[in-house]
């Protein structure tokens, strides 16, 4: 073991306080998650705030469900705004700061990816419908969707920082978990618990108008998006570190993203910049292909 490697603890705690600002980026993405679904609840339903709020299904499910044009548009400017941002904010977490992908091929193989979640929450949805007043189905249906989410969490960092496609990063995203289980599983809850209880309590807070509620809301997003910001610092951390160590590939001693060993401000600078950015580097999922900048409540 090398003694000279820091800690995974030093490792974030380095990248957090280089990348601190970012956390206005993660807050910014977690409110147009947030916002983009409530908006396509109100074009298909056109009831109470409260009520949109406990029956958010999702821009794509709500456009199935209403047969709505309108809403189809809204899901396509969705995916393709969030698929841009949340590239740009990747790749800054490992490099640079930048708006978004490096190139036509890492925006498609994101969207691809962004695509297939989209789908399957829509799909979760559409079980649970189905299942109506059997909370039995209902609650098999959401275990199952947090198992996939569980299994997926890597996908999108994987996607920009080893430059695969989306197919290719769910293996390595599976992969990823099993080789760091424990904090794997911690973050995962932790995440999910905090974001269940915030909505929890703006559901039962809110009784008004959409106006009377905003303030709830704003709170609700920053918080959760400084969640989501540290989530993502751990999760990208401890996908670097499974790479350096060749815990992806049994047998094999995988190739490190450019900078990924770093510790410290430049560490936290430079760790996979290269890996997600250039062209004909071996990619960091072990493959040793030639690869350019490849293209995430999850």
């Amino acid at each position: 073991m090398d003694s000279t490697r820091p800690k995974l603890a030093q490792r974030v705690t380095a990248v957090l306080h280089a990348k601190q600002y970012l956390v206005f980026f993660s807050i910014a993405l977690y409110a147009l998650t947030v916002w983009v679904p409530l908006g396509s609840a109100w074009l298909h339903r056109r009831s109470s705030f409260p009520d949109i709020l406990r029956n958010t299904w999702g821009p794509l499910a709500d456009a199935v469900a209403a047969r709505s044009v309108l809403i189809a548009f809204v899901f396509i400017v969705y995916v393709l705004v969030m698929t841009w941002f949340r590239a740009g904010y990747i790749r800054s977490l490992v490099g640079g700061f930048h708006f978004g992908p490096a190139d036509a091929r890492q925006f498609l193989r994101l969207l691809g990816l962004e695509v297939i979640l989209e789908c399957t929450g829509a799909l979760g949805v559409w079980g649970s419908v189905r299942a109506g007043a059997d909370a039995t189905v209902t609650d098999l249906v959401v275990i199952a969707l947090l198992l996939v989410y569980f299994a997926v969490q890597y996908t999108d960092y994987i996607v920009i920082i080893a430059g695969v496609g989306p197919l290719r990063a769910i293996v390595l995203s599976w992969r990823t978990v099993r080789a760091t289980l424990l904090p794997s599983v911690t973050v995962f809850l932790v995440v999910s618990l905090l974001g269940s209880l915030a909505a929890n309590l703006l559901g039962d807070s809110v009784t008004g108008t959409l106006l009377r509620a905003a303030p709830m809301l704003v709170v609700q997003g920053v918080l959760m998006g400084a969640v989501v910001f540290v989530a993502d610092v751990v999760l990208i951390v401890l996908y670097l570190d499974a790479v350096e160590r060749g815990r992806l590939t049994p047998g094999s001693q995988m190739a490190t993203p450019a900078g990924g060993g770093g510790s410290g401000r430049k560490g936290a600078d430079d760790s996979g910049t290269k890996g997600a950015d250039d062209s004909g580097r071996k990619r960091a999922d072990g493959s040793g292909g030639n690869g350019t900048g490849g293209a995430r409540p999850r």
